[in-house]
């Protein structure tokens, strides 16, 4: 029996809330199932139906669909797929009405802003939360309006720009405090706790993640409540008091482990580290920071492995979809062959000229299907190509994001724990110095080791520094490689001159990251082999060209012996090149310096 367009509405919205209920079971897979299913079924009704309302109800439905595939696909760390559904979202939702079109609208930019803030692109995450903002009325759902406005906020407190991220707090502050709703006092004072966490405003902070947390236990979501108590944590810990500290971090621990929440057991060991180190329990610190380090990279493992599957399905997809157009052709000359055969039978009586015309246009349908058949072939081998250039991506962005993570890491622990030791270390022999009663000589000794560790701390110091260097992370790379420069030269080895043009906008982290540990990367095999006394570092930014020229006077080389090199310098300088899509060229010879001029696409 043929369904009407009553039995498919039924049945599409059946499979849409089967979907969003097995969503919330966490059955993803199935979900995803019932939402093809759905959509499928929207497309069928909306190609037959007229009637306004209608297409504007089957409409909507489909996308509630395309933002519960989005909301999987993001899921399963498939940003760039998740965002392509919202999009398709955007693009029906535009044609609703009013009343309907801003709320589902409001809804799909902030989905496509939670995918960015996740990749950290803070400044897309803002540009999508402010398309948020038109599309808000505070009379006809004062509960987005406020989260709409929070969401810019954070964004902003992201990029540090502390002012306008307050100015976007106190926008909705009155509204939060006259309705005193739990789910609002959440993100409200948990986004402001945030702000004032990173202007190191702790008495406030405090106060503000502390209402947080009332608002999440009384709402019972444990999920908020590990976020607040652990920003409550680090909170006590820079007021200086560590049992309290303590106390919360070891309950963000334990319940995070009880909920399954891993990225909570991340906080809370990273946390715990910082405490014992502070309280001179280096061995607890090592303990805890061991279990963070071990933890924090099988999470990274987990989202590589679900990108890596992601891209496998995708091929997969492809493969089957090759199988199958293979199959279409086979069936197809075989239909063509019977059909041939039988115009044979029935033209057997004709006249020759009918026979040879017909056997003229088959052998040109023939010769057509073949070319046809190898341009798909073609395209398919292609799809697969960029598809492995995809996985290697992925493999490659993941390995140079945890060398930087772990540096960062390194410099910061030698630094504050290691470098705050050696110095206390430093002022106990400064105040015994005046207690004791030494002979002259013995004064001498010590006096010589009170500078000794003056230049272990400085040494130290230096090599934090370069593991990650402060002035890149704020303010760019044009004043970190500056002043690393100048640091190379006041050590009276080389000298240095450095010159930038077109570096008045920062780029993106990451690029700058790599940038400056190419060109760190070459100054130290310059002060390694080149015995040079003059070096020159250019970096030029034209558009979307960035051109890196590094130059010494020094003994130079055969660039023939370059490909035999094992060295690990010129194996990490390549890699990052290549990621960075850049092209690499060396002009050299023995006793005549070295030009290296590297030019990469921003």
């Amino acid at each position: 029996m043929k369904r009407n367009s009553g039995d498919r509405y039924d049945s599409a919205y059946y499979y849409k809330r089967k979907g969003e209920l097995l969503f919330d079971l966490a059955k993803y897979v199935e979900s995803n199932h019932y939402f093809d299913s759905s959509i499928t079924l929207y497309d069928r009704l909306l190609s037959d139906v007229k009637d306004p309302g209608k297409r504007q109800t089957y409409t909507s439905g489909k996308v509630d669909c395309l933002i519960g595939k989005g909301l999987l696909a993001a899921k399963a760390y498939n940003y760039t797929r998740s965002t392509q559904y919202y999009q398709q979202g955007i693009q029906l939702a535009e044609g609703l009405p009013l009343k309907e079109r801003r709320p589902m609208l409001a809804t799909l930019y902030a989905d496509i802003s939670s995918n960015y803030f996740e990749l950290e692109q803070f400044d897309k995450s803002l540009q999508y939360d402010k398309q948020i903002l038109p599309n808000l009325d505070s009379s006809e759902n004062i509960d987005l309006y406020v989260i709409g406005h929070l969401f810019v906020a954070d964004d902003y407190s992201s990029l540090h720009n502390f002012d306008s991220s307050t100015l976007y707090i106190e926008k909705v502050r009155d509204i939060v405090e006259r309705l005193n709703k739990p789910t609002l006092n959440i993100r409200f004072y948990y986004i402001l706790g945030s702000l004032e966490r990173k202007k190191e405003e702790w008495n406030r902070a405090l106060k503000s993640f502390t209402k947080a947390n009332d608002a999440a236990e009384f709402l019972k979501d444990d999920f908020q409540s590990l976020n607040c108590k652990e920003g409550m944590a680090a909170a006590q810990m820079a007021l200086g008091n560590t049992s309290e500290a303590k106390k919360l971090a070891l309950t963000v621990l334990s319940e995070s482990v009880r909920v399954k929440i891993p990225l909570g057991r991340v906080q809370a060991l990273q946390l715990l580290g910082d405490i014992e180190a502070g309280q001179g329990n280096f061995e607890h610190a090592y303990h805890f920071q061991q279990q963070f380090i071990e933890l924090n990279d099988s999470i990274k493992k987990e989202k590589v492995q679900r990108q890596l599957a992601e891209i496998e399905t995708s091929y997969q997809v492809v493969q089957k979809e090759k199988d199958i157009l293979s199959l279409q052709n086979r069936n197809a000359f075989q239909s063509l062959k019977l059909q041939k055969q039988s115009t044979f039978n029935y033209l057997l009586g004709g006249s020759l000229l009918a026979l040879l015309i017909t056997g003229i246009l088959g052998y040109r349908n023939f010769r057509h299907r073949q070319r046809l058949a190898l341009q798909r072939e073609e395209l398919q081998k292609q799809k697969i190509i960029e598809l492995e250039k995809d996985k290697q991506l992925v493999a490659v962005d993941s390995l140079l994001k945890g060398q930087e993570d772990e540096r960062s890491r390194l410099a910061k622990e030698l630094h504050d724990g290691l470098g705050g030791l050696l110095s206390g270390v430093k002022f106990s022999l400064r105040n015994m110095k005046d207690n004791l009663v030494i002979t002259p000589d013995n004064m001498a000794v010590f006096e010589r080791s009170i500078d000794m560790l003056d230049t272990s701390i400085r040494e130290l110091r230096r090599v934090a520094h370069n593991m990650m260097p402060e002035m890149l992370t704020r303010f760019g790379l044009d004043e970190a490689l500056k002043e690393f420069c100048n640091a190379v030269t006041s050590t009276q080895l080389v000298a240095v001159k450095y010159q930038s043009v077109g570096l008045t906008n920062r780029l993106e982290k990451s690029t700058e990251i790599l940038i400056y540990r190419i060109i760190q990367e070459l100054i130290n095999n310059v002060l390694k082999h080149a015995s040079a006394t003059e070096l020159f570092v250019q970096v030029i930014k034209e558009d979307t060209r960035l051109n890196l020229i590094v130059e010494d006077n020094g003994k130079g080389f055969d660039p023939t012996l370059l490909a035999q090199s094992k060295g690990a310098g010129w194996a990490n300088i390549r890699s990052r090149v290549e990621y960075l899509k850049g092209q690499l060229d060396i002009h050299t010879e023995p006793g005549k310096g070295v030009l290296i001029n590297i030019e990469f696409p921003i």
